[in-house]
């Protein structure tokens, strides 16, 4: 009974640990922050796990830059037609994944299995 009660001390207090600290990590979160109206990065593809390549928006312009540790670098000024291209592949609709293949290709292949299970079964081999 008494390792009953210690368990569940031991796991109050890890809940209440982990709520603390899930609090203190939001507080902080707003004063570390920095959010601002002239400068968003519209989108970041990391390169390596130190150094990543961002679309940048300054006021009204469009920058792809080389952000690492030690530097940040501006590759190319983006022109205006580049940036309604790169709007349009984000607004055009991604073609669904079709199910109905998928399950198509997953009757056929129980279907193909049942058929060697049973070709096994009643010693037909294909060989």
């Amino acid at each position: 009974m008494e390792l009953f009660f210690s368990v569940l001390k031991m796991i109050i207090f890890l809940i209440v640990i982990i709520y603390a600290i899930n609090w203190t990590l939001k507080y902080l979160n707003r004063y570390t922050n920095q959010s601002s109206e002239v400068i968003e990065v519209i989108q970041r593809l990391g390169v390596s796990k130190s150094s990543s390549i961002a679309i940048v928006k300054i006021l009204d312009q469009h920058y792809i830059m080389s952000l690492s540790e030690n530097q940040n670098q501006i590759i190319k000024i983006l022109t205006a037609e580049e940036v309604a291209a790169y709007e349009a592949t984000l607004k055009s609709p991604v073609e669904p994944i079709v199910p109905e293949a998928f399950a198509n290709l997953v009757k056929k292949s129980v279907a193909q299995l049942t058929k060697k299970k049973e070709d096994q079964k009643h010693g037909n081999f294909k060989e």
